[in-house]
């Protein structure tokens, strides 16, 4: 499939990978380090995008054989899915987020949640009706295919303020959690660019979910991670979907304020009488009929909100009959 490409900095190119979901596309970046060749990302493990990919690096002058760092800002199928394809290919350098290893496992060797005793008692305690949706259906169409072809054990572990020569170039590694445990941006200081991954998306908001692996205040992280990515001197936001943009500060605090003001949604409903996630998920998204992950990412977002609540006192939480209930303090 023809590429396209865009040279959104000097050296440094923003490649769209196809996806077979949605979101549709992801961007990737190919850095030019004079002598050397960086991607950071690497899309999804198709076909599609493996051609895609190679006929990006032509057209930038180089070859999928000769690039030598692989960067993963998080494990996700589309970030590092094809780690492993690339890295058998060109014998590429492999980094990513200790954090993120331990779930790319985990999603190596996942089986459904009925084999699951802990998930399935999360899902009940949060009040999400196993009854009602096909429990098997939960792992993604991917899971378990070759579609997700990650590196098992990275070649080194990304650590926050760690920096990563590769030929003339400096790359800072900034740790964000929030979206996933480990997820990290990465920070061309000189070239004041922030390849920010799911982090600072420009339109849509990422999914920061509670889940049976934790952590167990992801929302917290994922607000003191927006806080942290503003002391940076950032002139290209180069994001994982969307448009490059330039004001990060600007786009952080919106972010922030996106969550506070859902967040006191949900306190409102929640100031009468104690309900458990799901039910006020169903108030908050609404409770038409909808495919299970949309349920189920509803249902732990609004997890999140309520735990970042408890924590900073203004919700108490108690469990009542097996289901873990929140109310406003």
């Amino acid at each position: 499939m023809p590429a396209k490409v865009a040279e959104v900095h000097s050296g440094i190119y923003e490649v769209f990978l196809p996806l077979p979901m949605r979101p549709t596309i992801v961007n990737v970046y190919l850095i030019d380090c004079h002598g050397a060749w960086a991607l950071i990302d690497t899309g999804m493990n198709t076909a599609d995008s493996v051609a895609t990919l190679e006929d990006a690096c032509r057209q930038v002058g180089t070859r999928l054989e000769d690039i030598n760092v692989v960067i993963g800002t998080h494990h996700h199928v589309d970030h590092f899915g094809t780690s492993a394809t690339i890295k058998k290919r060109s014998g590429a350098t492999t980094l990513l987020h200790r954090l993120e290893q331990e779930r790319v496992n985990r999603m190596l060797t996942l089986g459904p949640p009925s084999q699951n005793p802990d998930a399935m008692a999360f899902f009940q305690t949060h009040g999400f009706p196993v009854d009602k949706y096909p429990i098997e259906g939960m792992r993604p169409t991917w899971m378990g295919t070759d579609q997700y072809n990650p590196v098992p054990t990275p070649d080194r572990y990304l650590n926050d303020g760690d920096v990563v020569m590769i030929g003339d170039r400096e790359l800072e590694i900034i740790w964000t959690p929030g979206h996933a445990p480990g997820h990290c941006v990465i920070y061309l200081r000189k070239e004041k660019v922030l390849i920010v991954g799911d982090h600072l998306l420009p339109k849509i908001t990422p999914h920061v979910g509670v889940y049976p692996s934790g952590p167990t205040n992801p929302l917290g992280d994922f607000i003191n991670s927006q806080l942290k990515v503003q002391r940076f001197d950032v002139e290209h936001v180069l994001p994982a979907h969307g448009a490059v943009y330039h004001d990060h500060r600007h786009r952080a605090n919106q972010l922030i304020e996106h969550h506070r003001y859902r967040e006191a949604e949900m306190l409102d409903l929640v100031r009468r009488k104690p309900q458990c996630a799901y039910e006020v998920a169903s108030q908050i998204f609404g409770d038409e009929e909808r495919p299970i992950f949309h349920v189920m990412a509803a249902t732990f977002e609004t997890l999140a909100h309520l735990e970042l609540a408890c924590v900073e006192g203004r919700a108490k939480k108690k469990v009542e009959n097996g289901r873990t209930l929140f109310q406003t303090v």
